[in-house]
């Protein structure tokens, strides 16, 4: 396993994005083809770039790059060294980048490659298997931790929707009730005034002659209960008017 910083031009004004790590693996195998061969084959990739690694001619590089920086130099990149015994193979890892799913997409881009090089190299293929059982491990254990997330987020919002949906029941109940007593309510003040209004139907001079009449037919006496009851007033009004008779010269009361 390789991990190191990989290079970054720090070229220009703008910020340069993070960083990203270097890592890699090898694959064992054994070259049978020669390089003029192994170049033809890796050549019918158009997005490849093919070349010879100036310090041994024997080993041919195939670099892939996925992403460039700002400064158009590669920033997310694999690059594949083809040797005589072993293929290599280095790739960057961003930090937004889960590396079990990294090296689950380069292991499947080298698969991709190797297809192209059947005949050319003799792969050991017990290794191969191995990586790749264990990449795919991985990313079993990475999709577990996920669905364990998602679930432990999906059970908190589902408590929380259910209380939500308690509270919604009680604010209903609520609602209902007070509704049912703002509809009593509105009856009650409805009979309150029809008996206010029955309470007030003579005018203060209608009931001042009613009061006038009724103490004439009564011997020159009133009785505030009977009078009320009768005229279906309240006392405190009839004892008001006849105040005001008394206080402005028309009865005269008894001592």
């Amino acid at each position: 396993m390789v991990e190191e910083p990989a290079n970054q031009n720090m070229g220009g004004a703008a910020k340069a994005p993070p960083t990203p790590k270097v890592k890699g693996f090898r694959i064992p195998a054994v070259r049978n083809g020669s390089t003029d061969e192994l170049m033809r084959a890796l050549g019918t990739l158009s997005f490849l770039r093919i070349s010879q690694d100036s310090a041994d001619l024997s080993v041919i590089l195939a670099l892939n790059v996925e992403a460039r920086d700002i400064s158009k130099n590669p920033y997310i990149f694999s690059i594949c060294y083809f040797r005589a015994d072993a293929i290599d193979v280095l790739y960057t890892l961003t930090p937004n980048k889960s590396p079990r799913v990294r090296r689950l997409d380069i292991l499947k881009y080298v698969l991709n490659l190797l297809t192209l090089c059947a005949g050319i190299y003799e792969i050991n293929m017990k290794f191969l298997y191995q990586m790749i059982e264990g990449a795919i491990a991985d990313m079993n254990e990475y999709v577990s931790m996920d669905f364990q997330k998602l679930f432990s987020k999906y059970d908190s919002l589902k408590g929380e929707h259910d209380m939500m949906l308690k509270k919604i029941q009680t604010l209903e109940n609520s609602n209902r009730e007070l509704a049912s007593d703002n509809y009593e309510m509105k009856n009650r003040e409805q009979e309150l005034l029809l008996k206010l209004s029955s309470l007030e139907k003579y005018s203060d001079s209608v009931l001042a002659i009613k009061i006038q009449d009724w103490i004439n037919e009564h011997s020159g006496e009133i009785n505030l209960s009977d009078f009320a009851r009768v005229h279906n007033v309240s006392e405190a009004r009839v004892e008001q008017v006849l105040n005001t008779l008394v206080s402005e010269g028309y009865l005269e009361s008894r001592k």
